[in-house]
Order: structure tokens, then sequence, then C-alpha cells
């Protein structure tokens, strides 16, 4: 069963996903990325940082594979100096390219 303290971390986490979509259309558009893959990718905020991800496909074996089991990030937001930056990684284009 679902808590009250639960339902209000996931809510906060949609907002701050649409918030970041929202951050991130401008730069899909001009960079020709599909922002409709980046609204499937997985979503971490760490620090000052939101990250968008594509979730892996290989199923784990201990730690065997792990580094393969991980998601890739795919873009990247930055807050430095009250400005929000948009970062691509070495993944972006093979899992958003429109």
């Amino acid at each position: 069963m679902k808590t009250d303290k639960h339902r209000k971390q996931k809510s906060e986490q949609a907002l701050q996903k649409a918030l970041a979509l929202q951050v991130a259309k401008g730069h899909c558009e001009q960079n020709n990325l599909s922002i409709d893959k980046l609204k499937e990718q997985l979503f971490y905020l760490v620090y000052s940082s939101a990250i968008f991800a594509q979730p892996s496909n290989v199923t784990p074996n201990g730690l065997l594979n792990d580094l393969e089991t991980q998601p890739k990030p795919t873009l990247i937001i930055e807050l430095a100096d009250n400005c929000l930056k948009v970062l691509e990684t070495e993944y972006t284009a093979k899992y958003l390219t429109a």
C-alpha cells in the first residue's frame, strides 16, 4: 500500500520531470532531437542536475555485467551560476535523434 509520503514524492518527481522537459524542448528542436523519445527516458535528480537516461535492455547477472545494466545518460540539465544549461552526452544522438 502506497503511503501519502510515497505519493507526494511521485507527484514531485513528475512535476520536476515536466519542468525539465520544458527546459529541454528548445534544445531538442534546435538539434533535431525527439522530445517524444526524451519523455520516455528515465529521469533522475542529482544535486543540481536533472538527468534523462536510456534504460538498459541487458538482464543483470550479478556483478558480472553490472556496467552493461546501467542506464545510459542521454541529456543533462545543469544549474550553474543561476543559469540552466542543457548538455548532450555520447548517447544523445544514438537514443534521441528525431
